[in-house]
């Protein structure tokens, strides 16, 4: 699986050849054997949508409760699941009042004090572990809960690669890190490993776990020939990823998760995603009202121009008109994204830097690079169609963020199309961005006008010092929350909304959005459980499901499929080099959050002490019962003796 250090030999050729020829990627690669059927799916997803069901009666705290919430709407979302009408109210201000709000208090306070749906079992969840595994769990849970240890962990190993003691320093990651958080390196231990969870109730989510970024600076080789070699990782990426399609086919009703970066060079995505983010900015800005709309004038005055080829249009109105497309005068952000998103070949101009010596905007190559971008997309998401296999579209740093979101959506168009499909693709949103909550909103707007289901993985996010450090470090505003109390709030008030629709379009007989609560947080677990059973959300087809990372709340994911909700683990996989920075994280995640470590590897340790004092106890309760034997056995030879005299 180590695809990325391929050899010069065979590299050179692919790398001569790559950009003289059209480029059509193959729906399907020889050295994957092909399915027709997949034995016994046990998720029925094409199901028809179920007749009208009376509601729920609803409890006064409740009705309270949700009348709070819907009075924090966000802007372009209303009581009414067919509404497009933007409302005012723009969401930082909502998700920032959401923990203040009386009703909502009394309606935390009143589920803090009923009887939990959620119960965990730690024991239960480390039965199946050996004591040798066991020892290795409490390791690595220490390990993790000593912050120095995790900061100093990539100084760590670059040491040892430059004392070329990489072999031993690989050699215990392999043992401890890689053993507890991935499925594996070989097709066999990772199939193994799904059905395993399979057998406990639980499905999986296969992820191919190696991770691309920028290039660092001076690293970079001449534009043609880094231009090529990229091209040549992408193909092998995706060939990596239909090989993890074919695994998960053969663990019926399994997800495979997907990274873009992994499908074009991340240069290619940051210079296209930086007019995304730019447009946004001035799109806000420019509503001066904040009705969520812009005019003729604002459009042409501030969003346009921001834009890195707006300057070279020789017609605004006609850009205007293309966007307008009910000819109302005003345009708001999803018109916007719908209309000149790189999908659209006549936008694709307005892309491209406005001068050769600027750094703004994309090259002329990049064009090209988006067409194999959306090609390899569309010949994966093919072929988990073909094998019954559902998509996720990973999350990654923001600057990369706004083309993953709309490969995520032209996916989503393409193959979640059909009225009475099953969900296919889901896009994954990081709420402790403070703009994620309103970009799930618009693109659940958006999947209304186009006519396609929307599907959305919600996380709170994994890149967060990362992201900060950056920054900083180039100055700009952090793209994080300011509070963790926000990032809370954004989470359930996002997971609310969509629970609410699902409850909706259930009611109206209609096929409900799908929605992946995907935590370590037992607390937002159990809201979420409890949102679901107030609305009566019928779970049949899976709209709502849950979700933990290979190696994380293993107690909580076992308690959540024995309340019998759809749970599912992330299960990453791939070569140990490639995987490094994802088990690097994967630690960092687990230092920033102490006390649910210390917790983890409280759980281990008690198991192993049951264990332990328990055979004791039972080998020193086998030792009394022995000696009490034997006494009663002395004692009846004693009284035959005495019997026997006195005859």
């Amino acid at each position: 699986m180590s695809i990325i250090r391929a050899s010069s030999a065979v590299a050179a050729p692919l790398i001569r050849n790559t950009l003289a020829r059209p480029y059509a990627y193959p729906t399907r690669l020889s050295f994957i054997p092909h399915r027709a059927t997949v034995a016994a799916a046990i998720h029925n997803r094409a199901a028809a949508p179920p007749p009208p069901r009376a509601p729920r009666a609803m409890s006064p705290l409740l009705a309270r409760y949700k009348a709070a919430t819907a009075s924090l709407a966000v802007r372009g979302i209303s009581s009414s699941s067919s509404a497009q009408s933007p409302t005012v109210d723009p969401h930082v201000q909502a998700a920032s009042r959401a923990a203040a709000d009386p009703a909502v208090q009394d309606a935390r306070a009143a589920d803090a004090e009923a009887e939990p749906l959620l119960r965990p079992d730690a024991a239960l969840a480390l039965s199946q572990l050996s004591m040798a595994k066991l020892a290795t769990v409490w390791m690595v849970y220490q390990a993790c809960g000593s912050t120095r240890l995790v900061q100093a962990a990539p100084g760590l190993l670059r040491l040892f690669e430059r004392l070329r003691l990489s072999w031993l320093s690989n050699a215990v990651v392999r043992r401890t890190f890689f053993a507890w958080f991935c499925a594996g390196e070989t097709e066999r231990e990772i199939v193994h490993t799904m059905r395993r969870l399979k057998d406990s109730g639980v499905g999986s989510i296969l992820d191919f776990s190696a991770e691309a970024d920028l290039a660092e600076e001076g690293a970079a080789a001449d534009a043609a020939t880094a231009r090529a070699q990229a091209n040549v990782k992408a193909d092998a990426f995706t060939k990596e990823y239909l090989h993890g399609l074919h695994m998960a086919a053969q663990v019926p009703g399994s997800f495979a998760a997907i990274k873009v970066t992994g499908l074009a060079d991340p240069e290619v995505l940051f210079r296209l995603s930086q007019p995304y983010a730019r447009l946004r900015t001035a799109f806000d800005a420019a509503d001066s009202d904040a009705d969520g709309r812009v005019d003729f004038a604002q459009f042409r005055d501030a969003v346009l121009p921001a834009l890195p080829g707006g300057s070279r249009v020789a017609s605004a109105s006609g850009v205007f008109g293309m966007v307008d497309r009910d000819n109302d005068g005003q345009v708001d952000w999803v018109d916007l994204q719908m209309a000149l998103g790189m999908d659209n070949p006549l936008a694709r101009p307005l892309y491209l830097r406005a001068t050769p010596s600027s750094d703004y905007g994309a090259i002329a190559s990049d064009i090209d690079d988006y067409e194999r971008l959306v090609s390899r997309a569309r010949a994966v998401v093919q072929h988990a169609s073909d094998r019954n296999v559902r998509v996720m579209v990973d999350a990654e740093h923001t600057y990369f963020q706004p083309m993953i979101d709309h490969v995520a959506l032209v996916m989503q168009r393409e193959f979640n199309g059909a009225p009475s499909a099953s969900t296919l693709v889901f896009n994954t949103y990081q709420m402790y961005r403070a703009d994620s909550l309103q970009r799930m909103v618009d693109d659940l707007r958006r999947s209304q006008r186009e006519g396609w289901r929307f599907a959305a993985k919600l996380v709170r996010g994994a890149y967060m010092e990362l992201e900060r450090e950056r920054a900083a470090r180039l100055g700009y505003p952090s793209p994080i929350n300011a509070t963790l109390d926000a990032t809370h709030a954004a989470y359930n008030q996002g997971v609310q909304l969509l629970i609410d629709r699902v409850a909706q379009a259930q009611q109206d007989g209609a096929v409900p959005p799908a929605l992946f609560v995907a935590t370590h947080n037992n607390a937002s677990i159990e809201r979420a459980m409890r949102q679901v059973r107030d609305q009566n959300v019928d779970l049949a087809n899976e709209p709502v499901m849950f979700g933990q990372l290979l190696g994380m709340q293993d107690a909580t994911s076992y308690a959540v499929a024995k309340a019998g909700l759809p749970i599912y683990k992330y299960v990453p996989y791939g070569g140990l080099d490639e995987v490094m920075p994802y088990l690097i994280r994967r630690a960092q995640e687990n230092s920033a959050v102490a006390a649910s470590i210390k917790k983890e590897a409280a759980s281990v340790m008690g198991e192993i002490r049951r264990r332990i004092f328990g055979r004791f106890g039972a080998a020193h309760q086998q030792e009394q019962q022995h000696q009490q034997q034997h006494s009663h056995e002395a004692a009846a030879v004693a009284q035959q003796t005495l019997t026997k005299k006195e005859l």
